[in-house]
């Protein structure tokens, strides 16, 4: 599923999500010192398309960088993760060894499925906490369609990734020394939050809540917001218990499309501060200005994560 370019160093990375509204693309340049901001080139957005070829090609001829070789993220609904533990096994039998653990954690015939997968780090104050791997699984039949549709649109597909990485990208990118980063990201299909330290990923977890949709009844609004509050409040019980060198002491919220009172409820509600993150200051986007409206960014913020695949590579290296 995922994979990435062996021969050299790319010059920068387009990235397509499908969002609730339509596709979003970016391509952002790899950044010459390590100091620099990742730049943002270029941008494009279909309203009301999916990740389908028409929508793909109207995309492109918005936002196609020569050069940029492509990335997609899958629609959740194409694929799923879960959390098995690393098997103690040759490097040449892993997948063998995966494919039989997860073989009864999925409703389809493990043979059919395209698997990726990356360790969760350990730590040195918990040297017999035993090995994890996240798996990203998902039917051949998907991968296949999404490769496919890549080939017909004439684009340089060279990763398919999953929503938990691009967020893990985003966290990495503003995390402070020593810090754990708990992020937040309210969208139109569901609610992702994540718990990354030094730049890798420990613990992600999506509700399915629809909290943003400013028609959605206020009653029913806070009814939701109260779920996503105990399942984020259990998630940092969780990292504060299980794994207490990662130092959460705020959660970043992602850009919204429509705030609706949603950062203030969970500013009352959380145990640790909340604070709302511009993704201005972590990008240059001086070739976007438009980029520089937080409302904006929110649609992009996905398509924004998976174009930073050279700063922390994703999944196994798993070739298209």
């Amino acid at each position: 599923m995922a994979s990435w370019i062996r021969t050299g160093r790319a010059p920068g990375w387009t990235a397509v999500a499908a969002e609730a509204d339509g596709l979003y693309g970016v391509s952002v340049a790899t950044p010459k010192l390590p100091t620099d901001r990742p730049r943002v080139v270029s941008c494009g957005f279909v309203a009301n398309g999916e990740l389908d070829l028409e929508s793909l090609v109207a995309l492109s001829k918005q936002d196609a960088v020569s050069g940029f070789p492509w990335t997609v993220t899958l629609n959740r609904e194409a694929y799923s993760i879960l959390v098995v533990a690393e098997p103690s096994v040759k490097p040449d039998e892993l997948d063998q060894s995966v494919r039989w653990g997860i073989s009864t954690m999925i409703n389809y015939p493990v043979s059919e499925a395209d698997l990726a997968w990356m360790k969760i780090p350990g730590h040195p104050s918990q040297p017999n906490r035993p090995p994890h791997l996240y798996v990203a699984t998902a039917r051949h039949e998907q991968i296949a369609e999404c490769t496919e549709m890549f080939k017909k649109a004439k684009l340089s597909l060279q990763a398919i990734d999953v929503r938990e990485t691009a967020h893990r990208n985003i966290a990495a990118l503003i995390e402070r020394p020593g810090e754990g980063v708990a992020l937040l990201s309210l969208g139109a299909l569901g609610v992702q939050f994540t718990v990354t330290f030094q730049g890798e990923l420990f613990l992600d977890r999506f509700v399915k809540e629809t909290i943003t949709d400013p028609n959605m009844d206020e009653l029913a609004r806070e009814r939701a917001s109260e779920r996503v509050v105990l399942q984020v409040q259990r998630s940092l019980d969780f990292v504060s218990r299980s794994l207490p060198f990662v130092d959460l002491n705020r959660v970043l919220l992602a850009p919204m499309q429509s705030d609706l009172g949603l950062r203030k409820y969970f500013e009352q509600n959380l145990p640790v501060p909340v604070e709302g993150i511009d993704l201005a200051t972590a990008f240059d986007l001086s070739k976007v200005p438009e980029l520089l409206n937080t409302e904006i960014q929110a649609g992009y913020f996905v398509a924004l994560g998976a174009a930073l695949r050279f700063r922390n590579q994703s999944l196994v290296d798993r070739p298209l």
